[in-house]
């Protein structure tokens, strides 16, 4: 699949759930591109400005309360499931179980039980697991991470991060569903996303960030992906992925460092790059949770399994959907470039001279 080409699409009813969000938005201007007019599935609140814009059919529904989910799927031939919540806070567990694994499970049931020919899940690909670094921070500068792929086993348990449980979680009960029906279910595990602002303004908003007094030095590798190349590998995962496989929809591997280092050239500004210990780290992570709860504060963006990550490289290969799907990726420099010169042409709220 050409990056950009008007392709055919083999299911020409879609129902997109998280229609409202960034990769929801991407996905109906790629569709319409296409000439598919996919039905948004929302909530009561979401912002649907861009939907009536195009005058698309909107179905309204809250998955995690809503117990007549058939309905939303009638006459329907596929389903792309983007609904979730991306956060990595530490907040309740059971929160974001209902929206990231059982609002997942109970879509995909009524699509099973209205016949549904196929199911998109877009997952992550933290829910897959991650490499372990060589020796913590004690790596050796240019080290190279092993790239991960679809048949990696998931290693990431013991941290509590309500976000990678329950997308994992997600996971494992849609692939025993699709056991039984038929309903055919592929999944995608997109990397760390790279998109626009709701302002368009990155530019400005990369450049407070780098007015700061010091950024993290950081030796980590992680995986980015533009969601230009992200939301044609979804369609091409609904046109011709193998049913009940994975794939990575993964871009360049890059080191923390490396990135900052990148975007500043781009800004014109030099980054004080300060490299804290990991004992600092520690022991703040665990001063945020105990003052927290002094205060009887639930949500905690700084904890101690938050700070565990820094244990592994983020680095994954996305040749499974290169050689299934015809997917393809920019590299994260021409990315970066576009994006902080806020001219990130291609997507739905800039779009591509027709």
């Amino acid at each position: 699949m050409r990056r950009g080409g008007i392709v055919s699409v083999a299911y020409p009813k879609i129902l997109i759930s998280g229609a409202s969000g960034s990769l929801g938005k991407q996905l109906i201007y790629e569709l319409v591109r296409r000439g598919v007019r996919p039905i948004a599935l929302v909530r009561k609140s979401s912002n649907t400005e861009y939907v009536d814009s195009l005058s698309l059919e909107k179905r309204t529904a809250d998955l995690c309360r809503d117990g007549q989910l058939e309905k939303l799927v009638e006459g329907v031939d596929a389903v792309i499931h983007t609904a979730a919540w991306v956060n990595f806070r530490r907040d309740s567990l059971a929160q974001f179980a209902e929206i990231n694994t059982t609002a997942a499970a109970a879509l995909f049931r009524a699509a099973q039980a209205t016949g549904v020919k196929r199911f998109v899940h877009v997952s992550t690909v933290a829910a897959l697991g991650a490499g372990l670094r060589v020796a913590g921070d004690s790596v050796r500068w240019g080290h190279q991470a092993a790239l991960l792929d679809e048949n990696c086993k998931f290693n990431l348990t013991h941290l509590r991060i309500p976000y990678i449980m329950t997308k994992h979680a997600a996971d494992v009960e849609l692939a025993e569903l699709a056991k039984a029906g038929t309903t055919e279910l592929v999944t995608v595990h997109p990397s760390i996303i790279v998109a626009p602002s709701r302002t368009g303004d990155d530019r400005g908003k990369a450049a407070r960030m780098f007015s700061h007094l010091m950024m993290p030095d950081l030796l980590n590798r992680v995986n980015l992906v533009d969601i230009r190349d992200v939301a044609p590998g979804v369609i091409a995962a609904l046109d011709k992925g193998r049913p009940g496989e994975k794939y990575l929809l993964t871009g360049d591997n890059i080191s923390v460092r490396d990135l900052i280092l990148a975007a500043s050239s781009i800004l014109g500004k030099s980054p004080h790059l300060v490299r804290l210990p990991r004992v600092v780290l520690n022991c703040t992570s665990r001063l945020a949770v105990f003052f927290a709860r002094l205060l009887g504060r639930g949500k905690v963006s700084f904890y101690p399994d938050l700070v565990r990550l820094l244990d592994y490289d983020w680095t994954y290969s996305s040749m499974k959907a290169r050689k299934e799907l015809g997917y393809n990726y920019r590299s994260i420099h021409v990315t970066l470039d576009e994006l902080l010169s806020n001219r990130f042409v291609g997507t739905w709220q800039m779009p591509v001279e027709p």
